[in-house]
C-alpha cells in the first residue's frame, strides 16, 4: 500500500508503503553505525544491517514475484475486461481510508517519536505512545470504513464516470468487501512500523507474500464461482493474515501495549502535530490516484487494467530498490536525526541516492526499450490480449521513463520524516499533485492511457528536484557534485547499453519472428537481450570508472568501507 506511491493500491502493503535492498548496505551500515567493537563480542552493526538488508531484498523480491503471479492469474482469467477494471477501480476508496489513516501515523509520525522515547532508554513512554496510536488507528479506521461502505453507493460512481451501470454496481459491492482490508492491513502497516524500530525486519517483510497468496488462491479457489468478487473476499483475508502474522513477533520484543488512549501525552501530541501535514499531503496523493482512474475509466475498456498494470510493472524495481532501502534506513536516520547527528545523516543519504540511480539507469533502459516482450512474458495469457499487451507496454514506456526519480522519492520523504519535518515533502508533494492531475486530463485525450502515466513521470521528477534542494539546504549539502557525476556516468552507460538492446531487438523481430510469437521464445529473447545490455552497462561503467561497481563489490565479498569525505 504503499508504500509508498500505486496501481493496485494495498498490493505489497510492505511500502505499505508502503521494503531491502542489500546493494546499499556496504557503505550505509558503517556510515550508520558506530565502529564495531573490538572485543569481538556480538556482530557489528554494520553486519546486522547487511543481514537485514539481504533478507528484506529476498523478502521483497519474493512478494513482487508473488504480485506478478496474482496479476498473471487474474488477468489470464478475467482479461483486461470491465470486470477487472472494477476490481481495480473497487481499491480506490479503501487505499484512500488507508493512507489517510495510517500511513500519516505511521511513516511521518510514529516511528521517528518511538525512537526518540528508545534512543534515551525510554521504553516504558515509548510503548505508552505506540498504544495510543495503535489505538487511535483502529478506531479511526473502523469509522472511516463503515462510513464509506454505508455511503458507497454515491460515492463509487463519482471516481468512476466512465462506468456503465452494471459495472458501477459491481464495483460497490467489490468496495464495501475490500473496506475490511483498510482495518486489518492497517494494524499490520503498524505493527510493522514497531517491529522495524526493533530492527526486526524479516517477519514484516514476509507478510505481505500471504497478502498475495491469499488473492492468489481466492482467483484459482473462488472466482470460478464467485467471479470477479471472489477476488474481493481474498483481498480481505490477506490482509486478515498480514496482520496476524507478525502478532508473535511484537509480543518476541517486549510489547507493552495496553488498551489507554492517552490524548495529553506530549508524545502522542507530536505525532498529531506530525501528521496533520502528512494527512494534507496524503489526500493530495489519493486525489492523483482517483483523477487518474476516473480519467482511464472515460477511455477505452481494459485502461484501467492497463494503467495498473503498467504501474505495477514499474513498481517492482522501485519497490525492491527505492522502498527497500528507505525502509531499512528509516529507524537509523531517525535514530541519528534525533542525536542531532547531522553529519551521519548526510553521508547516509548521499550514499544512498548515488547507488539509488546506478541501479535505477539499466533498469530504465531495460524496461524502456523490452517493454513490449516484458509485458507479453509477464500477462499475455489467457484471455489477457496482444492488444491488452500493446496497451500496457505503452504506459509503461511513459512511467518507465520516471523510474529514477520514482525510486528516489521514498527514500527523500522519509529523510525528512527523520528529522521530524513532515511539511516539506507535503508542500512538494500537493504542488506535484496540483501539476499532474491538469496535466493527465490534457495528456489523456491525444496520448490515451500513455498520457497518464506520462504527466506521473513529469511531476515525479519536478517533486524529486524539489525535495533535493530542500534537503541540501537542511543538511548543508547532499555531496552534490558526487551525485551529479555519478548521475552523468550512470546515464551513459545506460544509454550505450539501450541502444545495443534496440539493436538487438530489431534482429529479433526481423530474423526470429516466429519465436517471438509464443511465450518461450519471447522469455528467450527477453533473457538474452537483458542480459546483453546489463553486460553492456557494467563494461561501460568500469570504463567510466563508476566507483558504484567497486562498492558493490566489496558488499557481495561482505565488506565495508568508509564514507568518502563530505563535500558539498
Amino acid at each position: 500500500m504503499s508504500g509508498d506511491a500505486r496501481q493496485e493500491p494495498l498490493p505489497f502493503p510492505n511500502e505499505p508503503q508502503t521494503t531491502a535492498e542489500d546493494l546499499l548496505a556496504e557503505e550505509l551500515t558503517e556510515s550508520l553505525a558506530e565502529p564495531p567493537s573490538s572485543s569481538g563480542q556480538g556482530p557489528s552493526t554494520a553486519h546486522i544491517l547487511a543481514q537485514a538488508s539481504l533478507i528484506l531484498t529476498l523478502a521483497a523480491l519474493a512478494s513482487r514475484v508473488l504480485g506478478w503471479v496474482r496479476l498473471l492469474v487474474i488477468g489470464s482469467q478475467f482479461g483486461a475486461s470491465r470486470e477487472l477494471d472494477a476490481y481495480f477501480a473497487a481499491f480506490r476508496i479503501p487505499d484512500a481510508i488507508f493512507q489517510l489513516v495510517v500511513a500519516g501515523a505511521l511513516s511521518a509520525a510514529l516511528i521517528p517519536v518511538f525512537q526518540s522515547y528508545r534512543a534515551r532508554a525510554n521504553e516504558q513512554e515509548a510503548w505508552r505512545l505506540a498504544s495510543s496510536v495503535i489505538n487511535l488507528v483502529l478506531i479511526g479506521l473502523a469509522a472511516f470504513s463503515l462510513l464509506m461502505a454505508i455511503f458507497a453507493p454515491w460515492i463509487v460512481p463519482l471516481v468512476t464516470p466512465g462506468f456503465d451501470a452494471p459495472t458501477t454496481e459491481l464495483t460497490i459491492r467489490m468496495t464495501r468487501v475490500m473496506l475490511l482490508s483498510p482495518v486489518f492491513i492497517g494494524m499490520g502497516a503498524v505493527v510493522s512500523g514497531i517491529l522495524n524500530s526493533y530492527e526486526r525486519f524479516a517477519v514484516p517483510a514476509i507478510a505481505p507474500l500471504l497478502y498475495n497468496l491469499a488473492i492468489i488462491g481466492a482467483a484459482i479457489v473462488l472466482a470460478p464461482v464467485m467471479g470477479v468478487e471472489g477476488l474481493a473476499v481474498g483481498v480481505a483475508v490477506g490482509s486478515l493474515a498480514h496482520l496476524i502474522v507478525q502478532l508473535p513477533n511484537l509480543a518476541a520484543v517486549g510489547q507493552r501495549y495496553d488498551l489507554t488512549i492517552s490524548l495529553r501525552h506530549p508524545g502522542v501530541r507530536r505525532v498529531a502535530w506530525l501528521m496533520g501535514p502528512r494527512t494534507l499531503g496524503l489526500a493530495a496523493v489519493q486525489i492523483n490516484f482517483i483523477a487518474s482512474t476516473l480519467l482511464a475509466s472515460g477511455l477505452p475498456e481494459g485502461s484501467v487494467t492497463a494503467y495498473n498494470y503498467a504501474f505495477q510493472l514499474m513498481q517492482v524495481p522501485v519497490g525492491v530498490v527505492g522502498v527497500s532501502i528507505a525502509i531499512v534506513l528509516f529507524p537509523r536516520l531517525s535514530r541519528d536525526a534525533a542525536l542531532g547527528r547531522v553529519r551521519e545523516v548526510r553521508a547516509q543519504l548521499a550514499t544512498a541516492l548515488r547507488i539509488l540511480l546506478f541501479i535505477a539507469a539499466p533498469l530504465t533502459a531495460l524496461m524502456t526499450v523490452l517493454r513490449e516482450p516484458l509485458t507479453a512474458v509477464f500477462f499475455q495469457y489467457g484471455l489477457f490480449s496482444a492488444q491488452s499487451t500493446q496497451r500496457t507496454a505503452e504506459a509503461l514506456l511513459f512511467f518507465t521513463i520516471g523510474l529514477g526519480a520514482q525510486t528516489l522519492v521514498p527514500l527523500l520523504a522519509r529523510t525528512f520524516y527523520a528529522l521530524q519535518d513532515t511539511r516539506t515533502p507535503v508542500i512538494w508533494a500537493i504542488v506535484a499533485v496540483a501539476l499532474n492531475v491538469p496535466l493527465m486530463a490534457w495528456l489523456a485525450g491525444p496520448m490515451g492511457v500513455g498520457g497518464l502515466a506520462l504527466a506521473l513521470t513529469i511531476t515525479a521528477t519536478l517533486e524529486v528536484i524539489g525535495l533535493l534542494w530542500a534537503l541540501r539546504e537542511r543538511l548543508g549539502g547532499v555531496h552534490g557534485g558526487e551525485l551529479l557525476s555519478s548521475l552523468v556516468r550512470s546515464a551513459t552507460a545506460a544509454a550505450v547499453a539501450a541502444l545495443v538492446m534496440l539493436g538487438g531487438l530489431q534482429l529479433a523481430e526481423s530474423w526470429f519472428a516466429t519465436v517471438l510469437a509464443n511465450g518461450l521464445g519471447r522469455l528467450i529473447v527477453l533473457l538474452a537481450l537483458s542480459a546483453l545490455g546489463l553486460a553492456i552497462f557494467v563494461i561501460v561503467a568500469a570504463a567510466l570508472r563508476s566507483p558504484e561497481l567497486g562498492e558493490l563489490r566489496r558488499l557481495l565479498r561482505g565488506r565495508f568501507r568508509r564514507p568518502a569525505a563530505e563535500g558539498a
